[in-house]
């Protein structure tokens, strides 16, 4: 499918303007983003001729002519959204449906165009050939992409021409941004707009396991193994990321003051996917599903931080959601930006925080954690992934340059084995 065709796919006609498809992050419902003024009454929303129900009423932005309509789920949605700044300059493409091309074999229109200004979240478009405002009438509420790479990338969602002169109305269309939708979902606890890659780790497996060792020939073929293990567990019908965070939520985050939204981040997916070998290796498992996770969630947990800093600051953090989700001996798996963190906290880090822990009021009145709960708490194990490829990948990379493929895998479980063992 062509850049084109698939933009094509996303947009609908909405009454007597245009919208387009997002995924929710729900199974229930999709996203129409879309111009308020568009909307009539009762709300028709058309895809490909037919009619999709719409569930409930439109949510309107408080100050700007953009609004989010809720349409029964449609599986098929992958959009990409772009939530960076353009140059100005930087090509765009806009697609609607005209009410000139309605009843014709082609009832959409595509304009091309360029990128002209972004203040205020309001976003203003050069179209090539200045069309006029009868060629676009109809189109208010289609969205604007910016092509990357070959993929599509929503990037706002028009709603009027731009100059206040009905008379010069050429080529220049306003437009919202991707931040006013948020607007929208914020103000009204909406579940948030769906990456493409929350549908399925397929989207991730190229950006896993990547090795920055002293000489990449060496592990290329330990990536292989655990690569085709990634593919293997997702042939297996891994759950989906979607389905994932729909089932631990907050408990993916490490601290209370990480923000909600960085459960869509990328980064804390491609880090799940990994988690998810390594665990399937260690536990020989051959697939990854809602009976496996229930035996694994008492005894091993993953959690993501988007901050760089030394993730150790965070240890208290990490002994009460250990507390809270782990049976003793279990292990939590860390990830974040930090690149050279350490792999495990040492015995005085620990005992650090717990001595700091009990010290608090909140302690005074039950059992102190440094007695009961804390011989629960010395059987815990934590370790940041990055820290243990550090050191059981990269400082070990001629280890595994000399091992055939075959034996990749098995000296990889070694390593991270004895880790568990060791510390549990």
């Amino acid at each position: 499918m062509t850049s084109d065709e698939l933009i094509i796919s996303y947009a609908v006609k909405v009454n007597g303007g245009s919208g387009v498809l997002v995924s929710a992050l729900s199974p229930d419902f999709t996203y129409v983003l879309t111009a308020s003024h568009v909307i009539g009454d009762p709300v028709v929303v058309i895809r490909d001729g037919k009619n999709l129900n719409v569930i409930g009423a439109p949510y309107r932005h408080a100050q700007y002519d953009c609004s989010i309509l809720k349409v029964e789920y449609q599986t098929d949605i992958s959009q990409h959204i772009w939530r960076g700044e353009l140059e100005a300059g930087s090509r765009v493409s806009y697609v609607g449906y005209p009410r000139s091309n309605i009843g014709s074999n082609r009832p959409y229109k595509i304009y091309t165009g360029t990128s002209n200004d972004k203040a205020h979240q309001l976003i203003v478009c050069n179209l090539d050939n200045s069309p006029s405002q009868e060629s676009i009438e109809g189109m208010s509420g289609g969205g604007i992409y910016n092509i990357r790479a070959g993929v599509p990338h929503l990037w706002a969602v028009e709603a009027r021409m731009d100059d206040e002169d009905i008379d010069a109305r050429y080529g220049r269309i306003r437009c919202h941004s991707m931040e006013c939708f948020d607007k929208i979902i914020e103000a009204n606890q909406l579940a948030q707009m769906a990456p493409f890659y929350m549908q399925c780790f397929s989207n991730l497996k190229d950006d896993i396991f990547h090795f920055n060792a002293a000489n990449p020939r060496n592990v290329e073929k330990l990536r292989e193994k655990l690569r085709e293990m990634a593919e293997w567990l997702i042939e297996q019908n891994i759950p989906a990321p979607h389905d994932l965070m729909m089932r631990y939520k907050r408990e993916l985050l490490l601290g209370h003051n990480e923000p909600d939204s960085t459960v869509l981040d990328r980064s804390l997916w491609v880090a799940y996917l990994e988690f998810a070998v390594v665990c399937s290796i260690l536990d020989g498992a051959e697939k990854i599903d809602d009976v496996y996770l229930e035996t694994l969630d008492r005894r091993r947990r993953f959690m993501y931080s988007c901050s760089g800093e030394n993730w150790l600051w965070k240890l208290s953090d990490l002994i009460k959601a250990a507390r809270a989700m782990l049976d003793a001996n279990g292990v939590i798996f860390v990830n974040s930006p930090e690149e050279n963190a350490v792999d495990l906290p040492d015995a005085k880090d620990i005992q650090e925080v717990l001595d700091d822990i009990a010290s608090s009021p909140k302690f005074r009145e039950i059992t102190r954690i440094d007695s009961t709960h804390g011989d629960i708490v010395n059987t815990y194990s934590f370790a940041h992934m990055k820290g243990l490829r550090n050191k059981f990948v990269l400082a070990k990379h001629r280890e595994y340059g000399g091992l055939p493929s075959s034996q990749q895998l098995k000296i990889f479980k070694e390593y991270y084995d004895c880790l568990i063992k060791e510390e549990s």
